[in-house]
């Protein structure tokens, strides 16, 4: 069996988390941006700087355990940088290149340390979504830690508006509050199994079991504070347990997500 982790912050992996998903079948990742390597006084190139780290080096380390590394390029919300209308100029070049899968993660984060204004944020975010659209790329947006629907009802009114692809839109962090919200607006649902998000392996297999298994990825988030590199495998193990075949299990952990992602 094939599994892919859909969400993953590949520079926080070491070698035990690399050698323990090979181990449990995990031949692949999407790579995902959230704060690229800086505190908080982010230079404008700084995504740029990360981008190129990811696909020279990260997706080296990761080959030698036998892991395929995707990755995306973004202004994450959580790592917004000083000139971000600097970044946002050249995000389109760099967000067309072909190793580049999606946009992502983006979004709105009321937490954030690099930018707490969500009108700004927001302008950032609607710049984004265009970005994705005419580059015919994935987006992949964060929701919040709580009140989910909410958070979920907002961008779908903004991918409403910026006219999206909603085959191309994956709503990440979801949980039993929004699943099927996401999943009935015809989006990808990214379940995030992850202690500090209150989901666990056995929720995400019960999410998957009743709900729509053409439009729900499972994701680990690894390398953020609190999470489990083998969330995948671990939700494989919990779909199994509830009576999914081989074949159901393989087609929401790996054919699902290279669908999301536009992955060959």
């Amino acid at each position: 069996m094939q599994l892919m982790d859909c969400h993953v912050h590949v520079a926080a992996l070491n070698q035990r988390d690399l050698q323990l998903m090979t181990i449990s079948n995990v031949k692949s990742v999407v790579a995902h941006i959230a704060e690229p390597d800086v505190a908080t006084s982010i230079p404008w190139t700084a995504t740029f700087d990360f981008v190129d780290r990811m696909l020279d080096f990260h997706t080296w380390r990761a080959a030698k355990y036998f892991i395929d590394v995707h990755v995306c390029a973004c202004i994450s919300m959580v790592g917004i940088p000083i000139e971000w209308e600097k970044t946002l100029a050249r995000l389109p070049e760099c967000v067309s290149r072909p190793e580049i899968v999606a946009v992502g993660e983006v979004g709105l984060e009321p937490r954030s340390i690099t930018c707490s204004d969500l009108s700004i944020q927001e302008k950032i975010f609607r710049a984004q979504l265009d970005i994705a659209r005419d580059a015919n790329k994935t987006v992949a947006i964060h929701t919040p830690l709580t009140e989910k629907p909410k958070w979920v009802d907002r961008y779908l009114g903004m991918i409403e508006e910026h006219k999206l692809d909603r085959a191309k839109v994956i709503i990440d962090h979801a949980d039993p509050t929004d699943v099927k919200m996401i999943t009935e607006a015809g989006c990808y649902a990214g379940i995030t199994v992850q202690p500090w998000r209150k989901v666990s392996a056995a929720d995400a297999a019960e999410m998957v079991k009743s709900g729509d298994r053409d439009l729900v990825l499972v994701d680990s988030d690894a390398g953020i504070p609190e999470s489990d590199s083998l969330a995948v495998p671990k939700t494989a193990f919990e779909m199994r347990r509830l009576g999914l075949s081989e074949a159901e299990i393989e087609k929401v952990l790996w054919d699902n997500p290279r669908k999301a992602y536009g992955i060959k």
